[in-house]
């Protein structure tokens, strides 16, 4: 059976490019004018994203799984990773104010504003994903 590392390597990979994707057929969706699946899609998206999130987070539970980063990445790994949390939280308020809140509410009135802040923040992120493989999980 392959070890966590290499299932979560894997898993990483395919969902960066699947994320990628998605954010851009959603994007085109949106532009197109077809609200509900671009509504469905950002919903998959983020579920899949604090999903990703949880396994991240998971390896640190256990001390066998942490990856060893070299100091100078440190600060590369902090950077993508503040922000990473910046357009999924957002897409998280987004999705909560369409959900929950009036048409009136802030997030609801900016939605596109925001949209546009996000989405490159949001692919910015996973490409940056796909660096992070590239450079910390050896598939040997």
């Amino acid at each position: 059976m392959p070890s966590y590392q290499t299932l979560f390597t894997y898993f990483s990979l395919s969902w960066a490019l699947i994320a990628i994707a998605l954010l851009l057929i959603t994007w085109r969706a949106v532009r197109a004018g077809r609200i509900r699946l671009h509504r469905n899609l950002m919903m998959t998206v983020t579920a899949g994203a604090w999903l990703f999130v949880a396994l991240y987070l998971l390896r640190y539970r256990y001390p066998e799984l942490k990856v060893e980063v070299p100091p100078e990445y440190v600060g590369w790994i902090a950077f993508h990773g503040s922000v990473a949390l910046l357009p999924l939280i957002g897409a998280a308020l987004l999705i909560a104010a369409r959900l929950l809140a009036g048409p009136d509410s802030h997030f609801n009135r900016h939605h596109r504003r925001y949209g546009r802040l996000l989405i490159p923040l949001w692919l910015f992120t996973h490409l940056g994903g796909l660096v992070n493989i590239y450079l910390f999980y050896p598939t040997s």
